[in-house]
């Protein structure tokens, strides 16, 4: 009868080894709650959007277009992939700049904007190439930072970073670290 009992008790002891191990590829246990916790996603995912938004500081009118917005209302914030911004003159209607980049958010609440990867700008006086850029719409004032382009019809400059309003009347630049000042070249000028 003892080795009756011996082989019981391995015979059990090998089945909840078994169950164990075989308990290891499953999902860990969550607290209660953890399990009510959810990533909060945007309350609206739209696509193909085009809207306006109305700079009344400025006079100026931003069409923003984009294959894909997710539209935070809680937080006041939109994500746009990518985006296209389009500014207007109010009065005339006249196109003054367009702004493009790969992905941009537009923070309603404080009227900015922020722009990332490959983000232009161009405008009949100018060309602006950078990899981030933050727009303050209600102080028209703009801050461009990683690999700085800017091209203008007698001056091509290159920068670690700029600050500037879109006319580019306050325009500063700033130099690579290792660098002392930031580089604008003059293009000499062909007498037609």
């Amino acid at each position: 009868m003892d080795k009756k009992y011996i082989f019981l008790g391995l015979f059990i002891f090998m089945i909840i080894a078994i169950s164990l191990f075989l308990t290891l590829d499953e999902a860990p246990f969550l607290e209660p709650n953890e399990l009510n916790e959810v990533e909060e996603g945007p309350e609206e995912e739209l696509e193909d959007v085009r809207f306006s938004i109305l700079n009344r500081n400025q006079n100026h009118i931003l069409w923003l277009v984009s294959e894909r917005v997710d539209n935070y209302e809680a937080e006041n914030r939109m994500e746009l992939y990518p985006v296209e911004i389009e500014v207007y003159d109010r009065q005339d209607g006249k196109l003054l700049y367009t702004i493009e980049g790969d992905f941009g958010q537009y923070f309603s609440q404080e009227d900015y904007l922020e722009l990332r990867g490959n983000v232009e700008i161009e405008s009949e006086r100018y060309f602006i190439e950078t990899d981030e850029l933050d727009y303050f719409l209600n102080e028209d004032f703009l801050e461009g930072r990683d690999s700085v382009l800017i091209k203008g019809r007698d001056f091509t400059s290159r920068a670690k970073r700029f600050d500037s309003d879109l006319n580019l009347r306050n325009l500063r630049l700033y130099a690579e670290e290792n660098e002392k000042r930031a580089g604008v070249y003059f293009e000499e000028q062909e007498d037609e």
